[in-house]
């Protein structure tokens, strides 16, 4: 899949942002390259809306791996 300068920039953004918050530094359960392969995921789903891919990031991606400890 192919994406314009536009969204390539908001998914590095979205990326950077969520790798260096708490939400990603304080788990052990996540890679970088998990993050970044779910963030292009829902890119290639369609969603265009950063807050949307962080939401979808920090109560459904990471929140799943706590619940199973």
């Amino acid at each position: 899949m192919s994406y314009d300068a536009a969204t390539v920039q908001m998914l590095r953004d979205v990326l950077d942002e969520v790798l260096s918050s708490p939400t990603f530094t304080l788990q052990s359960q996540r890679t970088a390259v998990e993050v970044a392969e779910r963030v292009l995921t829902l890119a290639a789903q369609g969603e265009r809306h950063p807050e949307n891919i962080k939401r979808h990031l920090r109560t459904e991606f990471f929140c799943r791996e706590r619940s199973r400890d």
